[in-house]
């Protein structure tokens, strides 16, 4: 078997993949999550929409009135290939396995549940070594075709350009060498349905447009490697960038926060930073100063509640020959939660930097709070004029709750700062700990994230993935749902459980009890579990759960 094991994973053939194989379209409906209310639909570590079909339809009718036939397939194309390796991405991460062809397999699976069409895999076969690939699918009412067919009437060609891109970005990004999907029968030219054909390059022969249109070559090993999940598969949570000088996140909030930073970090007025605990505020201090006109200068950090009014060393720390303005002379000096500063230092604080004002400012002000100033002057705790001298500059730092977009990119960076930190290797999150993570609430913002990967990483087994029961404890407020499942799941891990086994078990537990609880009424046991009506009745479908005969 040993022997065997590389060529198993070098070649492969659906017809001899196990009925069943994972990832089952139902394992890959349970790495999709609608976060309701919070305006945000996940597959697994991607934001998704949903989009009316007619929308859909509309959106390229116009696009080929605008740009033409030609131009709109070739961009529409693209856009499928970013979708194909998207998808390739999710089945590396969430769906770790050894099995390559079952991850070939899972690809159709994923354009099913987006709604695209119904797949039918007919064959495929590939060997890795030899780069070669052979696939046919049908594709059963395409939504592209039907929709180009209803725009423009029966057409000469096949329409479904889109789509035809996402398995050639997937299967390339697989299997580390170009593979090329081309439509031959369509259901916009008038066929019954789709049909699909999928080669290497090679067995295209010399009339390839395709490469050009994905940016390949015919030897083209610059975009992926061979998926080898023997010796190296990708571990979810990979990232290099540099803490001190990155700002993570995608989000409009936090981009729009990154812009001011940005602007302001080249001048020397004074910043006020406005954001809860946690949220990362001498981070974003500290990249002001890295980014400002005296990177090389002293940062030093202030905690001003530290600096009690009445003790006579307050001023000297502050004020004196050694303190703390003057060590960041030529610098920046971060006052923390500047609000806790009793009246009397706010007074010779605020004479201080409007005489180094007046000097052009040789030391550089950031000021940070929690709170609101202004609220604080209305109750007489802080100074007008400090206000306005600190407020030249101010820049809201969001809580993570309004920049949730940005949250796999943060667990991604976590994870490789926590692992390198404590030297463990663990391989990722599990699927089910990922979910939570996108759903839970974060009072205790960035830092509250991080805490929770660095707490499940140590408590982790080394070589495994992190869990739910790793990171949450009782001191969390979770959904209802998820505190159960977390309690029952700790207690299976104290018994030596496997949690990735039981998770499902102990859920379909949870679901029985709650309609057993409600006499079935499902719309009772959903508000109870603190779901959906609709989520209820895709899980009780999804594992066959019954009301006991009467």
């Amino acid at each position: 078997m040993s022997r065997q094991a590389p060529r198993i994973l070098q070649r492969g053939d659906s017809l001899l993949l196990e009925e069943g194989a994972p990832p089952t379209l139902n394992d890959l409906a349970g790495a999709l999550q609608f976060a309701l209310g919070d305006g945000r639909i996940w597959l697994n570590d991607e934001r998704m929409v949903l989009v009316q079909t007619k929308v859909l339809g509309a959106l390229q009718a116009q696009m080929i009135r605008d740009s033409g036939m030609s131009h709109t397939r070739t961009a529409c194309m693209r856009i499928g290939w970013q979708e194909g390796v998207q998808h390739a991405g999710l089945i590396k991460t969430r769906f770790a396995q050894q099995d390559l062809t079952a991850a070939l397999a899972a690809g159709p699976r994923v354009h099913t549940l987006e709604g695209f069409a119904k797949v039918v895999t007919k064959r495929f076969e590939f060997d890795a070594k030899r780069k070669t690939y052979l696939g046919e699918f049908h594709w059963i009412d395409s939504v592209e075709g039907t929709q180009h067919l209803k725009n423009f009437g029966v057409c000469d060609c096949p329409a479904c350009w889109l789509q035809v891109g996402v398995p050639s970005g997937y299967t390339t990004a697989l299997l580390g060498f170009p593979v090329i999907f081309r439509e031959i029968e369509c259901v916009a030219q008038g066929a019954a349905r789709c049909i699909v054909i999928g080669k290497d390059v090679e067995s295209w022969g010399d009339d390839v447009p395709e490469l050009e249109i994905f940016g390949l070559s015919r030897d083209d090993t610059r975009r992926s490697e061979p998926w080898n999940p023997a010796q190296a598969m990708p571990l979810l949570g990979t990232s290099t960038v540099d803490q001190a000088e990155t700002i993570i996140g995608n989000s409009a909030h936090i981009q729009r926060t990154k812009r001011l930073l940005d602007k302001a970090s080249p001048f020397s007025e004074t910043v006020m930073l406005i954001g809860g605990p946690g949220t990362g505020k001498e981070f974003f201090a500290r990249y002001l100063h890295n980014h400002g006109a005296t990177p090389n200068g002293t940062f030093v950090s202030v905690n001003c509640g530290a600096l009690t009014e009445g003790l006579p060393t307050a001023q000297d720390e502050l004020f004196g020959p050694e303190g703390y303005l003057q060590k960041a002379k030529g610098g920046t000096l971060f006052f923390n939660d500047f609000l806790s500063l009793g009246i009397g230092l706010q007074a010779k604080l605020a004479a201080f930097l409007h005489e180094d004002r007046n000097r052009r400012q040789k030391t550089r002000i950031i000021a940070a709070t929690g709170t609101s100033p202004l609220e604080a002057i209305s109750k007489g705790l802080f100074r007008t004029d400090l206000h306005n001298l600190l407020s030249i500059l101010p820049i809201e730092v969001p809580a993570l709750r309004d920049r949730r977009d940005d949250i796999p990119a943060l667990i991604a960076h976590f994870l490789s700062v926590h692992r390198k930190r404590h030297r463990k290797m663990i391989e990722g999150v599990t699927g089910a700990a990922y979910d939570l993570l996108l759903l839970y609430d974060y009072p205790g913002n960035v830092r509250e994230l991080s805490n929770l990967i660095e707490r499940g990483i140590i408590f982790a087994e080394p070589g495994g993935f992190v869990d739910i029961h790793h990171m949450f404890t009782s001191l969390e407020k979770l959904p209802e749902l998820a505190k159960s499942t977390k309690l029952h799941l700790r207690t299976s891990a104290a018994a030596g459980s496997n949690s990735q086994d039981t998770l499902a078990a102990l859920e379909i537990e949870l679901l029985r009890a709650a309609l057993v609880e409600a006499d079935w009424n499902v719309s009772e046991a959903a508000r109870n579990l603190g779901l959906s009506r609709a989520k209820l009745d895709y899980r009780i479908k999804k594992f066959g759960l019954i009301p006991p005969s009467s």
